[in-house]
């Protein structure tokens, strides 16, 4: 035997997951609606215009607007004796001829109610006279006539639509729409039949039809016979109809033609009808699906309590030419379509089973309680007619107290009965299912559940066909385990089967059994997935937790018969224990498998431990080795980061201050030009054009330009001691923001021309003081520049934008560009050491790490960036403010000149110009 061991898996379908539920489409909706509104409101209208007969003088017969007696009559009226007036034409009333039914009717009317009217009648051109006494028509007429026409054309017209609602793709569903619709089009149009006639040719187009939908019901259900050339084999029953309704049509006025015509129809109807019930009856005795049989039971009990009478009074009117009153078809037609719907839409044969047993069981009852109830009082007035107990007021009283004493066992008995006698239950399910209970407690070995469960559905339902599958562990098979086979049978767990959904409350009722392909009723379309297990008939899922662990595949009953409802509870009551039992039988085993292997595992893991002890010793040894290692490379680098900044400073440091020297050596050389000029021109007068005051004013202008160079070499020199003496000293002390802005602009102008970009400042009207250290502020600031010029390509310019914000807590420093951005993927890795994206030996990756531990560590502040690979980034750096700690570090008050604006400040470096300006 294979039994899934090891563990349990929830790879099978669950329960919840299989139940699929039907949407309908809002043109569905529409249509149904439609149908429904048109079908009520033909009934309105007919039911309008009828009750103008009440309380009216009538012939005691009703003719059409053609002067045809109607086939409609009550055992009260006079036509009731005078059958052979049906389908004969009115020619004249007393004598006096009348052309139409109008006329016909105002003759009556004007004689008193009761008056004997002579009435001449004419049939294939024979004339005949017959005299009856007027008529009142009256409610009870109107409700027992034009009532039952419009109950049962409701019922049947809404039943139809109501199928093909639910059951929009079945076949059998489009029959009995066709067939609703004409039936409730030919009942609901009958009481207009007598006036108005607005629809006399709609009711005589759906006296044409509606029995053709019989017989095209009778194709596709209770067994769908015309799969192949479907529209071929329909489009026939539909042939007939058309040429008489076609005949209708042209000839409805023309009173023989007309009966003949109706005639016609009749007997047509009772071809139809009994083409349906030779059909249904074929496929009872030959279909081996016994829930075809279970819906034929329903469709006979239909018929014939619906058409019984009604088929036999067509055939006697189609037969003797309209001798007999078909209106009495009304009062029961409907329950025929109503079992077929029911037997449409309901696939649940258990359901169907249940129904069956229900009306058996109280017919029986009610004719077995009847024939006592009859027997007791004539025994009982024959034997106590002279009495005196049966004229006391006493009497009563205990017959029915002893009546209500023996109606419970009665009942019980009666039950018993039918069970044995029409669905042969012969066992206790709850005596079992207590004993299976309590021995299902007392093992947790499989291979005893197994057999235990199946012994249980062998001795009780005596099936021997079929076997219990249970879920393979990690694999996508139902595998059989018991009984034990020498074939292994398996089923797959993406069968169409399982994924059409458990019906029936927790059973799969299988259309063919053993002797077809085991699908179920609802799914056809999976006729090609290959069959179930040999000889199944029901499936019973083993679920647990909503997860389908197993399953019973269930053959035939010894019996003969097949699952009843009965049998259903049994099952599904047998299936959760055993489920149960199951599940806790493979998590049993499950345990007992871990236990065996603990102590390995334990060893196992005690070996590897030992193992990975030596490993991160080693480890360790290595992490140490590499720490120094890493240690020492980045004191390199940052001494190498140094240098190369040194270098830069330097370079920047002789372009700042040759460019004054240059500029004023070449002032001082036309200043000696002047001098010499000016000496020979004392010497010699006239040598020069220019005079002596011209002359004085030139060597002025040199004098006072040179003068500008040297104070703007000796300005930056003060800012370089300046900033050099902050990193040197690194005291806290209050310091303007702006100061140390402009301090570090002229220390990287000559970066900035060489990048060809430009810095501009904005911020708030008022100085801005912040507590530090100075040198380190403007090594953050340095730091964020040269990275914000970096972003930029070769030879592009761009610009730079620091902005300043601020208020009594914090202040706020935004450092933007508009270069490349950085990547999403190392915007989180920037701040990190060593990290760079510039090429190699163009930086160390330390700038932006040095510059957030400055902020944090120094300042107490953060710093975050933003950025758009792309598009360019901003810095954002903010820093809480503090008041001067102490008396001997006074704020330092920065200059702004006076034609910056208020709120906004700039700082310019550009190639054109080797100044730096406000």
């Amino acid at each position: 035997m294979s039994t899934p061991t090891a563990q349990r898996t929830t790879n099978g379908p669950s329960e919840r997951t299989l139940i699929m539920q039907r949407t309908h489409l809002p043109w569905q909706k529409g249509i149904t609606l439609t149908f429904i509104g048109i079908t009520v409101g033909l009934a309105l209208v007919c039911g309008i215009t009828s009750a103008r007969w009440v309380g009216t003088t009538f012939p005691g017969f009703f003719v059409m607007a053609n002067r045809v007696v109607a086939s409609v009559s009550l055992p009260h009226w006079p036509v009731a004796t005078q059958r052979h007036m049906y389908q004969e034409v009115i020619v004249a009333v007393n004598g006096q001829a009348v052309t139409t039914s109008a006329e016909l009717y105002d003759a009556v009317r004007r004689l008193p109610v009761g008056s004997l009217v002579t009435y001449t009648l004419e049939q294939d051109s024979q004339r005949s006279h017959v005299a009856l006494p007027s008529l009142t028509f009256t409610w009870q007429d109107y409700f027992l006539i034009f009532g039952a026409y419009l109950f049962t054309g409701l019922a049947i017209a809404v039943t139809g639509i109501g199928v093909w609602y639910l059951k929009p793709d079945s076949p059998a569903s489009h029959a009995l729409l066709i067939t609703g619709l004409a039936t409730g089009l030919f009942a609901l149009t009958g009481p207009d039949l007598y006036g108005p006639h607005w629809f006399f040719r709609l009711h005589v187009l759906g006296e044409a039809f509606f029995l053709a939908g019989y017989i095209h019901l009778a194709l596709v259900f209770p067994v769908d016979r015309v799969r192949r050339h479907r529209r071929l084999f329909l489009l026939l029953p539909y042939m007939i109809p058309t040429v008489l309704g076609v005949a209708y049509q042209l000839l409805l006025y023309h009173p023989a033609a007309y009966s003949l015509i109706h005639n016609l129809c009749m007997a047509y109807a009772s071809v139809a009808g009994a083409a349906m019930l030779g059909a249904v009856s074929w496929d009872y005795f030959t279909s081996r699906a016994y829930i075809t049989r279970q819906r034929i039971r329903v469709i006979l009990l239909g018929f014939l309590s619906g058409y019984a009478f009604p088929v036999l009074l067509m055939v006697a009117s189609g037969v003797s030419g309209g001798d007999f009153a078909v209106n009495y078809i009304a009062f029961t037609a409907f329950l025929f379509p109503l079992s077929v719907s029911y037997a449409v839409v309901k696939h649940d044969l258990f359901e169907i089973d249940a129904l069956l047993k229900r009306g058996v069981f109280y017919l029986t009852l009610t004719a077995l309680l009847t024939s006592i109830y009859l027997i007791l009082l004539v025994v009982l007035n024959y034997a106590l007619h002279a009495s005196a107990l049966t004229r006391s007021p006493l009497f009563p009283l205990f017959f029915t107290l002893a009546a209500l004493l023996l109606f419970n066992p009665l009942r019980d008995r009666l039950q018993q009965g039918v069970d044995r006698l029409f669905f042969r239950v012969r066992y206790d399910p709850k005596t079992i299912l207590a004993h299976t209970s309590a021995s299902l407690a007392t093992t947790l070995r499989l291979e005893e559940i197994l057999a235990f469960l199946w012994r249980t559905v062998s001795d009780t339902l005596g099936v021997r066909q079929g076997g219990i599958f249970l879920l393979a562990p990690d694999s996508e098979q139902y595998l059989q385990v018991w009984p034990p086979t020498s074939v292994e049978h398996s089923l797959p767990a993406a069968h169409p089967v399982l994924r059409a959904g458990w019906r029936t409350e927790g059973l799969m009722v299988l259309e063919n059994g053993a002797q077809g392909r085991g699908m179920p009723a609802s799914a056809p379309e999976h006729a090609d997935a290959g069959p179930l297990p040999d000889g199944a008939q029901v499936l019973v899922p083993l679920s647990f937790k909503g997860d389908l662990i197993g399953l019973m595949a269930l053959g035939h009953k010894e019996s003969g018969t097949f699952f009843s409802a009965h049998d259903r509870d049994f099952l599904v009551t047998l299936a959760h224990q055993g489920a149960v039992s199951i599940a806790n039988a493979l998590s049993y085993q499950e345990i007992q498998l871990l236990n065996a292997s603990l102590e390995g595992k334990v060893a196992d893991r005690t070996r590897e431990l030992a193992r990975s002890n030596a490993e991160l010793q080693q480890s360790l040894e290595r992490l140490e080795q590499a720490y120094g290692d890493l240690q020492r490379s980045q004191e390199h680098l940052v001494r190498a980061e140094k240098m190369a900044a040194l270098g830069r400073m330097t370079a920047g440091i002789a372009h700042e201050i040759n460019t004054p020297l240059g500029a004023s050596l070449t002032s001082l050389k036309l200043l000696q030009r002047l001098v010499a000029e000016q000496r020979e021109a004392r010497n010699q007068p006239g040598a020069t054009k220019r005079t002596p005051e011209q002359m004085s004013a030139e060597m002025d202008k040199l004098v006072r330009a040179t003068q500008a160079w040297m104070e703007k070499a000796a300005a930056y020199m003060r800012s370089l001691k300046s900033h050099t003496r902050d990193l040197r000293q690194g005291e806290a002390r209050q310091f303007s923001v702006h100061r140390i802005i402009e301090d570090t602009t002229l220390l990287i102008a000559h970066r900035l021309r060489l990048s060809q970009c430009t810095l501009v400042v904005s911020g708030v009207a008022d100085d801005l003081t912040l507590y530090g250290d100075p040198g380190k502020f403007g090594q953050v600031l340095t730091n964020l520049i040269v990275n914000a010029i970096d972003a930029y390509p070769d030879d592009t310019s761009g610009e730079i934008g620091i902005a300043i914000a601020g208020d009594e807590h914090q202040i706020e420093i935004q450092v933007n560009d508009h270069g490349c951005g950085i990547p999403p993927e190392n915007v989180e890795k920037i701040f990190d050491e060593f990290f760079s994206t510039k090429r190699l030996g163009e930086g160390t990756g330390l700038g932006l790490s040095i510059t957030r531990d400055i902020v944090a560590n120094f300042f107490g502040g953060t710093i975050t960036v933003t950025s758009t690979s792309g598009q360019g980034s901003t810095f954002i750096v903010r820093l809480p403010r503090h008041r001067t700690r102490e008396a001997g570090y006074p704020a330092v008050e920065a200059a702004r000149p006076p034609s910056v604006p208020a709120g906004r400040f700039c700082l310019t470096a550009s190639s054109h110009k080797s100044d730096t300006s406000w």
